[in-house]
């Protein structure tokens, strides 16, 4: 979700809470406040992720120097490649590789795939990342990751 979305969101909460506290026991002023707000709710929640929102996990993901908590709070199960992630902040170190996302398509509600440039010193190839939705984040899907880490030489697992 963009920084203008959630601010667009919260400003409308914020207006219909000021509207209702400002209004008698008028049900249908609270009934048509609980609809808008629901309505600017369900609207906020099914825009399609940007490419820029899923960059930022990706940059996350290929930064050396990103501690891997940050890292496996973008990545689908993480917390359980905690190990693996610290040595491949170790690979990145040496050998930098970066992802630049490009279009999006959507696969349901709360996934979606994007086309990503993945570069490193000898050059670079498109592969696609999935991303889901979880809590209301986007993170990078636990099999996409696979193939990233055996460029590598590490384990998936």
């Amino acid at each position: 979700m963009t920084i203008r979305k959630i601010a667009a969101v919260a400003a409308s909460a914020a207006a219909l809470t000021a509207l209702t506290a400002c209004s008698a026991t008028d049900d249908s002023t609270e009934n048509a406040a609980t609809a808008t707000t629901s309505a600017s709710t369900d609207a906020a929640a099914t825009a399609p992720v940007t490419a820029d929102v899923l960059q930022q996990q990706v940059t996350i993901f290929f930064d050396p120097a990103a501690p891997v908590e940050a890292k496996a709070a973008v990545l689908e199960h993480g917390s359980e490649r905690t190990a693996v992630l610290e040595q491949f902040n170790g690979v990145l170190a040496g050998y930098p590789l970066t992802g630049t996302v490009g279009e999006v398509t959507p696969v349901d509600d709360d996934t979606v795939t994007a086309s990503t440039q993945i570069a490193g010193p000898h050059g670079g190839a498109p592969m696609p990342l999935t991303f889901e939705q979880v809590d209301g984040r986007w993170i990078i899907a636990g099999d996409s990751i696979c193939p990233i880490l055996e460029m590598g030489h590490l384990p998936c697992n």
